[in-house]
């Protein structure tokens, strides 16, 4: 007799219909209530450019990227998903899963209205409601209107189809490392590390250089080994044709280095003064929002031990030494230190 399935419930939808908020909300609350239960970002699978000519592109390596994750994932008692789809070809299919998809919908003056609340551009709104018609039109999946719905309503409306228990995630075979050249940019929290390397990485693509990247805290919402899944998206990566990686780690650890024949380490460094800046000013969102951001909107107090936690993480990185380039950003901007990694990184 062959093993249970690993069940994945899905959310999509136009951007502002809930999927993102929904799905980490589920992640959460199975989390708590003491389920094996992963979360992906399908968006976080697709980073490689120069951008693909074509949505149906990118979304085919995004696809092909989660099923390797997949398959990485396996024994998980429960994996959700979130993000877009191709609506002309919204399934993947594996031997390993049950897929629940489900299509978040509003009503336009709704969507509308979460669209420009969280700050996006009203320029952009013919664009956003051609993608909620074309879902639409498609009718793909499990339909789900939320108009009108708080966040937790939306939650606990799913939450009943997902499975709670403890699970027993598999430890995947060891691979061969994989080629690079790979940089890794470490750092405190808050130090900036994600902001510069999305800016070196952007003006790489702008040279038409085809560099993926990956931001490791996004692959790390699971029980599963996290130099497991980097090795799976980095061979998927390879496999659309990039030629080098930029990752993002707070730490960079033996079992990640495994992964790779090639590696060049940058640590990013700030002063106290600039980090406790820096954690106040992405606590006010100047930075992108992402799955697990403990400071967008973090009250004062929040703020100083994320600020005291960042100082000491400095301190400790700094004490530790070791075989890396490092930049120390204090008083910079965002785009100085993006320069001075790419510096680095162009080599």
């Amino acid at each position: 007799m062959g093993a249970a399935k690993t069940p994945v419930l899905w959310t999509t939808g136009a951007p502002g219909t809930g999927k993102s908020t929904t799905a980490w909300g589920l992640y959460t609350r199975l989390r708590e209530a003491g389920g094996s239960v992963a979360y992906v970002d399908i968006d976080q699978l697709g980073l490689i450019g120069p951008p693909p000519g074509g949505g149906d592109a990118a979304h085919a390596i995004k696809a092909a990227n989660l099923l390797r994750v997949l398959e990485v994932l396996r024994g998980t008692a429960q994996v959700i998903v979130s993000g877009v789809v191709d609506p002309a070809n919204p399934y993947i299919d594996g031997p390993d899963f049950d897929l629940t998809l489900i299509r978040l919908t509003c009503d336009r003056d709704e969507l509308r209205s979460r669209f420009l609340g969280r700050g996006s551009p009203a320029a952009a709104l013919p664009d956003l409601f051609a993608v909620a018609d074309a879902y639409d039109r498609a009718d793909f999946g499990e339909e789900m209107d939320t108009t009108g719905q708080r966040p937790e309503e939306t939650v606990a409306a799913l939450y009943h189809r997902c499975v709670v228990d403890a699970g027993t995630p598999r430890r995947p075979d060891p691979v061969p490392p994989l080629p690079g050249p790979v940089t890794v940019v470490t750092g405190p929290t808050a130090v900036g590390k994600s902001t510069a390397a999305f800016g070196a990485l952007r003006d790489l693509w702008e040279r038409g250089m085809p560099v993926a990247y990956v931001d490791l805290a996004q692959l790390g919402f699971t029980q599963s080994p996290d130099s497991a899944l980097l090795s799976a998206v980095w061979r998927g990566y390879r496999d659309a044709g990039a030629k080098r990686l930029i990752v993002v780690a707070r730490e960079f650890l033996p079992e990640h280095r495994r992964v790779f024949d090639e590696v060049t380490l940058v640590h990013l460094d700030a002063d106290d003064t600039t980090l406790t800046e820096r954690v106040g000013r992405r606590a006010e969102g100047e930075s992108a929002l992402l799955a697990g951001d403990e400071l967008r909107g973090a009250p004062p107090g929040v703020r100083d031990r994320v600020a005291a936690r960042a100082v000491a993480e400095a301190a400790g990185m700094r004490a530790s030494g070791g075989d890396r380039v490092v930049l120390d950003t204090s008083g910079q901007e965002p785009a100085e230190t993006a320069a001075a990694l790419l510096a680095v990184v162009a080599q």
